[in-house]
């Protein structure tokens, strides 16, 4: 698909008592490409439809890939970057709603960004998507009422779907460590051999319980929580975009035994690997 961008124009009321798209579009640069912002006083939502990059919030970066989707407050400084040998292409809206600094609260909690990970191309969130870029295209005060109902449908269906994936998404409680950082950016890296607690302490310069007490603190889940949810993770995208058998999948995600993953995924996603395979038949 080929980028474009639509600015919208809306009226008084639109801005008193409706949500409202300020600047829609889909991005799909060709090479290394880098976006930095400090503010803005509105909220964003990206969704990658193909490729790899990292996104930045406050003074943490992420890694996104294809089926990443992000939303974000852009009152906090804010960046996004793509591979350079693979670059993400990514739907992405900046909108804004006389409610939204109350709504954001009873949706997301304290943190400032969320990460939903694994959604398949042909999501909720995807469609939705779709549909908010038509009625932005036409401009027209008619649609300001539909435009409206379809952010909120979008906000919906992103805090279904953070609920339903049972941990595969990412949260910012505050300003991160910089012990902490490097501690979590040492298991970002080493997650398939499965590093050892005691190990990731020595690199934070913590001892092992203020360690531990520290990290599920700022991350809302021990380290070894933390693992265990990017080994799923890694292998529900291994699920999503292979053909490779449950148990080379359960091999190439860093599980000793096909019947440890299985534990793992079923703890994670409340669904067996198979199960949650077979449903993206339905999309």
């Amino acid at each position: 698909m080929e980028s474009f961008e639509h600015v919208g124009t809306p009226s008084e009321f639109a801005r008193g008592h409706l949500f409202y798209g300020l600047i829609g579009g889909y991005d799909a640069p060709r090479a290394a490409f880098q976006y930095v912002r400090d503010y803005y006083p509105a909220y964003e939502v990206l969704f990658v439809t193909k490729g790899k990059g990292t996104f930045k919030h406050g003074s943490q970066w992420m890694e996104i890939v294809e089926g990443d989707c992000v939303i974000h407050d852009m009152r906090f400084p804010q960046a996004y970057k793509t591979e350079a040998k693979d670059p993400f292409e990514m739907y992405y809206l900046v909108f804004d709603g006389i409610d939204m600094e109350h709504f954001w609260p009873k949706l997301f909690g304290e943190q400032r960004y969320c990460i939903v990970q694994n959604l398949p191309q042909a999501s909720e969130v995807n469609r939705q998507l779709e549909r908010i870029m038509d009625l932005m295209k036409e401009q027209h005060p008619a649609f300001e009422m539909p435009l409206s109902a379809h952010i909120y449908q979008l906000l919906m269906e992103i805090f279904r779907k953070r609920q339903d994936l049972g941990g595969s998404w990412l949260t910012g409680q505050g300003a991160e460590p910089e012990p902490l950082q490097r501690a979590r950016a040492f298991m970002d890296a080493n997650y398939l051999v499965a590093p050892d607690v005691g190990q990731l302490a020595q690199i934070a310069n913590l001892s092992l319980y203020h360690f531990i007490r520290q990290f599920k603190k700022q991350y809302g889940v021990t380290p070894k929580e933390y693992v265990l949810l990017k080994k799923v993770h890694h292998a529900k995208r291994l699920l999503i975009s292979t053909s490779l058998s449950i148990g080379e999948i359960s091999e190439q995600s860093g599980f000793a035994s096909y019947n440890a993953f299985l534990h793992a995924f079923l703890k994670v996603q409340h669904d067996s690997p198979s199960d949650f395979r077979r449903s993206l038949r339905r999309f």
